[in-house]
């Protein structure tokens, strides 16, 4: 089980919401268009193998205090896991959007 407190809630909800409006604070656009333009059914993305490793993925990524301590882990990782990264962080903003009746961007 992940345990999340208060303010790292709080500062990953506002990243979500920022990315939700096309404020992308974290991954430049180049990046994300590249990743996001991958049909997932090409991938194994939605694996139940995969689960394990985005689960330990984003709860590290959501551990760290600081936007710019994000930053820093995103340079870290390796392609692929950054790639695994940026879209599961896509997927939960846009399951967000779609639970708040907004329209895509």
């Amino acid at each position: 089980m992940v345990y999340i407190d208060k303010d790292q809630l709080k500062q990953v909800e506002y990243l979500f919401n920022q990315s939700a409006q096309g404020l992308h604070l974290l991954f430049d656009n180049a990046n994300i268009r590249r990743v996001l333009s991958q049909p997932t059914e090409d991938m194994d993305f939605f694996t139940f193998e995969n689960v394990d490793r985005i689960q330990k993925l984003l709860s590290d990524f959501i551990a760290k205090e600081s936007l710019q301590s994000k930053l820093e882990f995103l340079e870290k990782l390796d392609q692929e896991t950054y790639d695994l990264l940026l879209r599961t962080y896509f997927n939960i903003v846009e399951n967000s959007i779609f639970e708040q009746g907004k329209l895509k961007h």
